[in-house]
């Protein structure tokens, strides 16, 4: 006997005969310890039931004074196509059971002298109900699919061409073509003549391997139109090959890709500015440091100005080597790889002659994260130079400015500290942009730092330390 897991299953039995309907109740019960039992004696009270509460199945006789069993049954099925109803009966024919099958009865039982009839009607009512909630689940599931904010398809890779069996309507509204124009057909119809042929093989390797995959594709609509497709494709089903099938799942994504088209563009651009001005920078600026030096050897020491030309050349030289990181630091991420923090650390560490400083690193050397590592070292080399420049605490009697750099992890990222004076609350909503200094250096280092940070997908944020210092907290950092 087939017996549906879950919650119980709720049986309401019709029948005018009390005496018989109690034993019934009774005896399914005793058969069968999911079935949950109720008794009706009146058609037109059991159909208002019906109506009010929920039932699994319904057990109905055929002759009643007001209202026969198919006739109920006609009535359950105005509001419930699919609702079991069996008909057990004491008085049927082949004439009733031809009406009541063609009613829509789910079974039909004849009763009988003994418990045996009664073990029958057990298993017919769980089978019924099984088949009823499977069918509710399927109808569930189904229309999940058809209200999905995504194109949704089914494919049936062990017919020829791998068709289309199945496409939700998002699906038929992201492409403009009709399921008269989808069904049965393979979805290269999408293809056109921008569609680059990787991401089409890369599909092609990944169902002839039985894998899912995801890919970033230029496919058209039926008007011709180009658009940017983010497919997603996974096997599902059994394991023969008759059972397997590819779910697709399509997102237009053309607003994304072509933001990222136009970042791309303007990163280029900027990249290209950003060399071309250095380059026609340092050809001067190396000529004027040049000529500054000479003037320096040909005369006295004690010529005013000499020392102001040659900071001036200095910040120059600082200003054009942190454009061309400004202009590098925020294009996308794109090729990460296992770093080790601490080697990222000790390699981005430089001290400072007008310093004293110590970096403590308090990270386990087998601790990696997902990163790009030549902009990882050169966001820790910004914000240990932010705490050389602005993170020292003055010395006594002569003695050079010291700091203390502290470099740990955190739950999802890592963290920089220094032992510094920190931050002002006021300013910490400002300090990343371009431009904001307290009147060293150029502005640039902080906002690089939020640049390599976004790159990567990542946070950053600055709080007080745990001796009152600045606090870098980088978090959302995968770990490798």
């Amino acid at each position: 006997m087939v017996v549906p897991t879950g919650h119980p299953i709720r049986v309401l039995c019709v029948d005018d005969d009390a005496a018989l309907l109690g034993l019934t109740a009774v005896i399914l019960e005793k058969t069968t310890d999911s079935l949950v039992v109720d008794t009706e004696e009146e058609p037109e009270t059991a159909l208002e039931r019906i109506h009010d509460q929920r039932y699994d199945c319904i057990v109905t006789d055929y002759e009643m004074p007001t209202m026969n069993g198919i006739e109920l049954l006609e009535a359950v099925r105005e509001f419930d196509e699919n609702l079991p109803v069996i008909l057990f009966t004491g008085s049927g024919s082949e004439a009733v059971a031809s009406e009541a099958i063609s009613a829509g009865v789910t079974n039909y039982l004849r009763k009988g002298a003994g418990t045996n009839q009664y073990e029958l009607l057990a298993n017919q009512i769980t089978n019924a109900v099984s088949a009823y909630r499977n069918h509710q689940e399927l109808e569930c599931k189904t229309a999940a699919m058809e209200e999905a904010p995504v194109g949704i398809t089914i494919t049936d890779p062990s017919a020829t061409d791998n068709p289309i069996i199945y496409a939700n309507r998002t699906f038929t509204e992201l492409t403009g073509y009709t399921q008269s124009d989808i069904i049965g057909h393979n979805c290269r119809f999408l293809q056109g003549e921008r569609t680059r042929q990787e991401p089409v093989d890369e599909m092609r390797a990944a169902i002839d391997a039985r894998e899912p995959v995801s890919v970033d594709i230029r496919n058209y609509r039926r008007d011709g139109t180009m658009f940017w497709n983010g497919v997603t494709i996974a096997p599902i089903g059994g394991d023969g090959e008759s059972d397997l099938h590819f779910v697709g799942f399509q997102t237009d994504i053309t607003r994304r890709k072509l933001a990222e088209e136009r970042l791309n563009r303007q990163r280029e651009r900027l990249e290209e500015f950003a060399s071309t001005v250095s380059h026609d920078l340092r050809g001067p600026l190396t000529a004027a440091s040049g000529y500054l030096k000479l003037a320096r050897e040909q005369i006295d020491d004690d010529v005013p100005y000499l020392d102001e030309v040659e900071a001036a050349h200095e910040r120059m030289e600082t200003l054009i080597d942190d454009m061309l990181s400004l202009a590098r630091a925020g294009t996308v991420a794109t090729e990460t790889a296992p770093v080790s923090l601490a080697a990222a650390a000790d390699a981005a560490w430089n001290t400072s002659p007008h310093v004293e400083s110590t970096l403590e690193i308090e990270v386990d050397g087998r601790t990696t994260l997902f990163a790009d590592e030549s902009r990882l070292v050169q966001l820790l080399e910004n914000l240990f130079g932010n705490s050389h420049v602005h993170g020292t605490t003055e010395g006594h009697d002569g003695e050079k400015p010291t700091v203390t750099v502290t470099v740990g992890t955190l739950e999802d990222g890592f963290f920089v500290e220094d032992d510094g004076p920190g931050v002002p609350a006021a300013d910490r909503d400002v300090i990343f942009e371009s431009g904001y200094t307290t009147g060293e250096g150029t502005g640039l280092g902080l906002r690089i730092v939020r640049d390599i940070v976004d790159a990567h997908g990542w946070d950053v944020s600055i709080v007080e330390g745990s001796t009152g210092g600045a606090r870098f907290e980088i978090t959302g950092v995968e770990s490798g």
